[in-house]
């Protein structure tokens, strides 16, 4: 084809391809992908005439101009289109096409320095979403789509979708009936879009479970939150000891080591499940603890030649480093065992006195057959435990599921004077001494992963509730217990035991910690999550969407006329009206974040479409400006979108 008919295939495609464009002299006036690719077809033919400096100087006023940068030498056929274009990159040896639609930020990009083609080459009807990357000399075959922030590095057969980091290719035929008879071809209705995907799915599955109403569910009471109680089995009404205030105690970590991001998702959830109920009015007092001194610690200690207090205090510190990044905020109190021994003693000595607890040789354990209902948090029944006890238990206690409060100390082991001789606290009379100090002797949730539940939380209810008196005095230790799914490697529940664990340090050097936050909120906090880097590039392309969306709103307000058009402001008034109403329904059913930030993205979408349609006037840009806002609001609840 000629120029000309080239010019006029490209002046066509916009009306195929843009259904916003109104007319010729808008298009001619105000389109910077039909001005670029109008340059260039100039340029393409200086160049070809051998005059490299003029088209090359034209190339870069171009660029200035429309933000858009084609080499001269790029090969491009009739009825191209680049929507949105800022950001377009199209290198000198690219080949592309009739019919192609690049959008936003795409870069056909070359590979190494030899001379020759080293740029890709793409078919006819080729569609590349905004952001993506296709790098090197590879072939890119007709119809093909390619979906937001891929990266091509490889030959695309005809008629696939391509998706992801690398890209990876989906087969994603259409039958269309021609008159010559059944044509496969690729729907282009939709670009590829995998994070949209799975909220799809997320969304759909959860409206299934909704209308079934499990067992587990229910009828959900309007504008009530309902939480999944661990000790019921079922979803519950928060309805709070005191009412407009909520006490929540969440185990923290045992200062030994650097932490994993099994440990990060337990920090997230709970900092999410905290900065929800404070958006909805509640007066929150919130308290995590550290364990600061355990069996764990002072091997670590001996294995490093250092004193135990310093290994603690160094991954104290290491730990709210890894949280500051993260997002997670600081809890009202972070008490330490260590500086709560003077109430563990006391609990230990009432619960001697109560004889629920016994002292052998320095020792205290509770005994476990005094407290009726022992079990009933993990669901376990205590003979049975009984019978599966190991052969080679300490023959000093009563039972063999006994549990140790206080333990007498060891040569060279940290110890405080006691009743009972020096010694240390057990592991799980620490959180009973250091929530009820903070929260008092009943409290609304108390936190943590699904891993605690037993022995730990078990084994704290026990004492804690003997202590007390329990539900029989009127003082049941927690209304609602919360706890957070594991993270996996190859389905197996990551762990420092395992030694299938990934530091968050390690993380974060590959990963932005804004990414990770994201990665952890995609699932429902109870369910677990298969922990990849492809997961989390995917949560990283999502993120950027978003960004990409916030830098579209900035440079839409920076460039509008007065002129008031606003194709769409229905349809996107109406996605900011509805947004708070989905997000707190997702939130208040058991904290689905995950649902909150797939509703979040749904507005997103219309904004986008809405500046699709460049819009103009001081009426459309208050409705973005208002869209944005509603957008980020929803978000900082999450701790999302915070750059």
């Amino acid at each position: 084809m000629g120029l000309f008919s080239d010019i006029g295939a490209d002046f066509k495609a916009v009306f195929e391809k843009d259904p916003a464009a109104r007319s010729g002299l808008e298009v001619v006036l105000s389109y910077a992908g039909f001005h670029a690719i109008l340059l260039h077809r100039i340029n393409h033919l200086l160049w070809r005439m051998r005059l490299p400096w003029l088209p090359r100087l034209l190339s870069q006023a171009g660029r200035f101009l429309t933000g858009i940068e084609i080499h001269p030498a790029a090969r491009i056929a009739g009825g191209f289109f680049i929507d949105h274009g800022m950001g377009v990159v199209i290198g000198e040896t690219s080949e592309i096409g009739p019919d192609c639609l690049l959008y936003q930020g795409v870069t056909l990009g070359g590979t190494g320095l030899q001379k020759d083609k080293r740029h890709p080459t793409l078919g006819r009807g080729v569609v590349v979403g905004s952001g993506a990357k296709i790098l090197g000399d590879i072939r890119i075959g007709d119809y093909v789509k390619i979906g937001a922030n891929s990266v091509v590095l490889k030959d695309v057969p005809a008629h696939c979708i391509v998706v992801g980091v690398p890209g990876k290719v989906i087969k994603k035929k259409v039958i269309r009936m021609h008159e010559e008879g059944p044509v496969e071809v690729l729907d282009h209705v939709h670009l590829p879009d995998p994070i949209e995907d799975r909220f799809k799915e997320l969304e759909a599955r959860i409206a299934g479970i909704e209308a079934g109403k499990s067992a587990t569910g229910g009828e959900r009471e309007e504008g009530a939150i309902r939480l999944y109680n661990t000790m019921s089995g079922q979803k519950e009404t928060l309805e709070p000891i005191e009412p407009g205030r909520i006490s929540m105690y969440v185990c923290g970590v045992t200062v030994y080591d650097n932490c994993h991001i099994g440990h990060a998702r337990a920090a997230i959830v709970f900092d999410v499940i905290r900065r929800y109920l404070k958006y909805s009015g509640y007066d929150v007092r919130f308290i995590k603890n550290f364990t600061d001194i355990d069996d764990k610690i002072i091997n670590r200690a001996r294995e490093l030649n250092m004193p135990w207090d310093e290994l603690a205090a160094k991954y104290t510190d290491r730990y709210r480093q890894d949280m500051e990044l993260l997002g997670v905020g600081t809890a009202d109190e972070e008490p330490m065992a260590t500086g709560h021994i003077s109430e563990i003693i006391e609990v230990t000595k009432s619960l001697i006195d109560k004889g629920i607890a016994y002292e052998v040789a320095g020792d205290v354990y509770f005994e476990v057959r005094k407290f009726e209902g022992y079990g009933k948090l993990s669901g376990r029944n205590l003979d049975d435990m009984r019978a599966g006890a190991r052969v080679d238990v300490d023959v000093r206690k009563r039972d063999p599921m006994d549990f140790a409060l206080w333990k007498s100390s060891k040569e060279g082991e940290p110890s405080w004077d006691s009743p009972w001789g020096p010694g240390r606290p057990g592991w799980h009379i620490e959180c009973t001494a250091m929530s009820m100090k903070h929260l008092g002797p009943s409290f609304d949730i108390h936190g943590g992963g699904a891993d605690l539940i037993f022995p730990h939380h078990e084994n704290e209810l026990a004492q804690s509730e003997a202590y007390t008196g329990g539900v029989a005095a009127g003082k049941p230790f927690v209304k609602y217990w919360v706890h957070n799914g594991f993270i996996t490697v190859d389905k197996e529940k990551m762990s420092k035991s395992l030694g299938n664990f990934f530091t968050i340090a390690e993380i974060l050097e590959k990963f932005d910690p804004e990414v990770v936050r994201a990665f952890l909120l995609h699932t429902h906090y109870r369910s677990p999550i298969e922990f990849s880097d492809e997961l989390l590039r995917e949560a990283e392309a999502s993120l950027d969407r978003m960004y990409q969306t916030v830098r579209r709103v900035t440079r839409a307000k920076q460039s509008a006329g007065k002129k008031d058009k606003a194709t769409g402001a229905e349809e996107l008034q109406a996605a900011i009206g509805t947004l708070d109403e989905k997000f707190r329904t997702a939130m208040d059913d058991d904290f689905n974040a995950a649902l909150a930030v797939g509703h979040i993205f749904e507005l997103v979408r219309h904004i986008n479409r809405f500046l699709d349609g460049k819009p103009s006037g001081q009426g459309a840009m208050d409705l973005v400006a208002d869209a944005m806002a509603t957008v980020r609001e929803k978000s900082d609840v999450l701790g999302i979108l915070v750059k």
